[in-house]
């Protein structure tokens, strides 16, 4: 099987190709208008050179045009010359090159020599001269003196004619100038637009680099470390930024109230602290599972044990006959604690919702009373005293809508952990309040309450405020209750009594 490249390979060469991609044609695009526009810049400037130094030469010329009249007229040539970077020839009416800055070797060796009295100058040849009398300035290829140039270079020529008789040759001056990079002044001139723009892209690819490397290192470590959960890792955390911090959405967490106070966090990063949220959260739940499967074991061993040592000593004779109903009474007590434990395994093992509500009107105040009635044996037990404050202005039935055998192990659950929090004569208070649309049912006790800390947890599976009471509960009861409460679409809340200062849970039903 091919391996795939990361995403941090594939984000850059996807980006590096496109921007390549883009600079490429800007580079075409801007470096053949630049090349255009030089060229002609170039060709006016030639231009313009040799009509001005036609001009000079033909008032220092005789009115044959065969020879200078004045000499001066060589130092402006000589300047024409190095500013415009070009070969100067001056060619007389005879087609004689009289004066000249430079001509190149090979040219040189093609060009006849005039042989007159006096002077031993190349000669233009007819084909070579500007017989039109007309100012021009093309590439050398274009012109009668292209078979003459080197064909190593391309050469700009320009040809202006010395004064005008009609059609008759007067001369002529021409300004040959070859494209070349003698200095790397030149050559940056020359080469300015793709100079320009590999550099452009060279600093654009080190601002990619570092931009993938920053976008893409978080989802690589989002990847590797859902990859680590996946093998059963669940400590696997992803940790990004120079001081490899953990992120996540804990409201207790000082990272996320500094998060909070900005405004600038990204999508990934709120990305990142939710995926270790959620990995925190599943692992605290695979712990309070296991707690729970250690809670049940010994739940269910103690009882167990107990009923088999009883047993065992009535029929060895240890337990005296007059002590059966004694020891029986323990046994019936330990078999119905079997069975409260049982249906609590049941009620975790149910989905909640894999039963459809069988909502029917009935009274609230009249099932608040028959769990009242239901846990007085442990009411009295403990010398606990359970109060009821009904809604005095509803003296009648109060009815609401809703499945009675769901609300009633609701509050089965909320009033047995009531119970079991409240200490020896203590006080549990169940009150009701009628509104116009729901009525709200509140269960609160005199007992040590619910810590700060624990109160956005108290509703979680397996969840127990009191670490240190392992010998009680399942940490399954608030949960049922709420999922109960959600699936009648009402609301549970907890928190703890202002008048009592134990716990207080309050859910609502719906009135028909």
């Amino acid at each position: 099987m091919t391996k795939r490249l990361s995403i941090y390979t594939r984000t850059l060469l996807t980006i590096s190709v496109s921007i390549l991609a883009i600079f490429l044609v800007l580079a075409i695009t801007y470096g053949t208008i630049y090349s255009v526009s030089a060229n002609k810049q170039r060709k006016e400037e030639l231009r313009r050179n040799v009509v001005e130094l036609s001009y000079l030469t033909e008032s220092r010329m005789d009115a044959a045009h065969t020879t200078f009249s004045s000499t001066d007229i060589t130092g402006h040539i000589s300047f024409a010359a190095r500013s415009t970077g070009a070969f100067v020839w001056v060619v007389n009416a005879n087609s004689e090159i009289i004066y000249h800055t430079g001509i190149p070797i090979e040219t040189m060796a093609q060009l006849k020599r005039s042989g007159t009295i006096g002077g031993n100058d190349p000669l233009l040849p007819d084909e070579a001269r500007n017989s039109s009398n007309a100012v021009y300035c093309d590439t050398g290829d274009k012109t009668g003196l292209g078979y003459l140039l080197p064909k190593s270079s391309v050469w700009l020529v320009a040809s202006s004619p010395i004064g005008s008789l009609g059609d008759l040759y007067t001369g002529e001056v021409i300004l040959l100038k070859r494209h070349r990079t003698e200095s790397l002044s030149s050559f940056l001139l020359e080469n300015n637009v793709p100079i320009s723009f590999s550099l452009a892209f060279l600093l654009s690819l080190t601002i990619i680099i570092w931009l993938s490397r920053n976008i893409t290192r978080p989802i690589s470590a989002l990847a590797r470390t859902a990859n680590s959960v996946y093998a059963g890792d669940l400590s696997a955390r992803v940790r990004i930024g120079r001081e490899a911090r953990t992120l996540t959405l804990e409201e207790g967490d000082p990272d996320h109230a500094e998060i909070v106070s900005q405004v600038r966090e990204d999508d990934l990063t709120r990305l990142v602290r939710t995926f270790n949220t959620l990995i925190s959260k599943f692992e605290e739940r695979e712990k309070q599972h296991f707690e729970f499967l250690g809670n049940v074991s010994h739940d269910l061993r103690t009882p167990v044990t107990s009923i088999g040592g009883f047993i065992e000593g009535m029929r060895d004779g240890t337990i005296p006959v007059d002590k059966f109903d004694y020891y029986l009474e323990i046994i019936k007590k330990e078999t119905n604690r079997l069975e409260s434990l049982i249906n609590t395994l049941f009620d975790q093992a149910d989905r909640m919702d894999s039963t459809s509500l069988k909502q029917t009107a009935f009274d609230i105040n009249e099932l608040i009373c028959q769990v009242d009635q239901s846990f007085e044996p442990m009411l009295t037990d403990k010398r606990i005293q359970m109060e009821l404050s009904l809604d005095e202005e509803h003296l009648g039935p109060v009815r609401v809508v809703g499945d009675v055998e769901q609300l009633t192990r609701v509050m089965n659950n909320i009033v047995a952990n009531a119970v079991r929090f409240t200490p020896r004569s203590g006080l549990i208070l169940v009150s009701t309040t009628v509104s116009e649309r729901v009525v709200s049912v509140s269960v609160e006790d005199n007992g040590p309450g619910i810590p700060r800390e624990d109160l956005p947890h108290i509703f979680d599976r397996f969840y127990k405020a009191d670490k240190s009471r392992h010998e009680e509960g399942s940490g399954l009861g608030l949960y049922i209750a709420r999922a109960l409460i959600k699936r009648h679409g009402q609301q549970i809340e907890a928190g703890n009594s202002a008048d009592l200062g134990g716990a207080k849970i309050t859910f609502t039903v719906a009135r028909p």
